[in-house]
């Protein structure tokens, strides 16, 4: 189990990633410094901790490449990356040969938990949140309607909110899970926001706020969540909504900001590192 240090700026700043080993030519939305966050973080960790890496429409492998290659512990930690793995802006298809089949790298694919509906134009309409891994995949769980402002869900809904997905849906490339038992938990979660709006910039917001509290309860008590672009309003709102809400139903965290725009510390904050009480 994880007891993280929350590394400061200067911990960021002080990684040579003139040393990095890097693919340019991989698809994938990581960048060097935001790879210098992840292994401040990273490398805290005790062998066999987790870390789960929410890529979404990005899944290419390269964050998980990133730390294989560049974390001293790469090799003893499972690293998990949830996505839907689509090509639609990215090329996901590849997860595995990207990693180079290592057998500590899983693919968490959550691609049956969400259906998108769309009227007879072709726009999508309304998206379901499917039971994919209860008795019954087909039940509908929610339905966000797309052509309605969203429901905003209230302080404890959102702080409460959990989204449980069995070990057994993140597997190697050989097939094998990540346990035979129990929901995916981990000791360090990074989230890399979609940076531009599909067009519902309301519903993406609550989607966010959601994918936040459900990352955040699903990490292990002093382990870390990493939120990169976080000075995008859209992603800065979605924050302060979620955790203002946790800090107010008893659920504490420590947070870090880090990846400053300005030399000085003067500009604005790209990434939060949150560490969970």
């Amino acid at each position: 189990m994880a007891d993280i240090n929350l590394p400061t700026e200067a911990d960021v700043r002080a990684i040579d990633t003139e040393s990095f080993v890097w693919d340019d030519l991989m698809d994938g939305m990581i960048t060097e410094v935001q790879g210098s966050v992840i292994k401040t973080v990273v490398e805290q960790l005790p062998a066999g901790d987790t870390v789960m890496l929410s890529e979404d429409m990005a899944g290419t492998g390269k964050s998980a490449k990133f730390i294989l290659d560049n974390c001293s512990n790469g090799a003893n930690v499972n690293i998990v990356t949830t996505d839907v793995f689509s090509d639609v802006y990215l090329t996901t298809s590849e997860y595995f040969e990207n990693v180079a089949n290592a057998s500590n790298v899983y693919k968490n694919d959550i691609s049956s938990g969400t259906r998108t509906n769309f009227n007879e134009g072709g726009d999508p309409i309304s998206v379901d949140t499917l039971d994919a891994w209860g008795a019954d995949p087909t039940v509908i769980l929610s339905t966000r309607d797309l052509t309605s402002p969203p429901v905003v869900k209230g302080v404890n809904d959102l702080a409460s909110y959990q989204r449980l997905i069995p070990n057994t849906n993140s597997v190697n490339h050989a097939g094998t899970p990540l346990a035979d038992s129990g929901d995916l938990e981990f000791d360090c979660g990074v989230l890399f926001p979609w940076p531009v709006s599909r067009g519902f910039a309301e519903h993406e917001l609550e989607a966010t706020k959601t994918i936040m509290a459900s990352m955040f309860n699903n990490l292990r008590s002093g382990g870390a969540l990493i939120i990169f672009q976080f000075h995008l309003p859209m992603v800065n709102v979605a924050f302060w909504d979620t955790f203002n809400a946790m800090t107010n139903t008893g659920r504490f965290w420590t947070a870090e900001w880090v990846l400053n725009s300005e030399p000085d510390n003067t500009g604005h904050w790209q990434g939060a590192i949150i560490k969970k009480a």
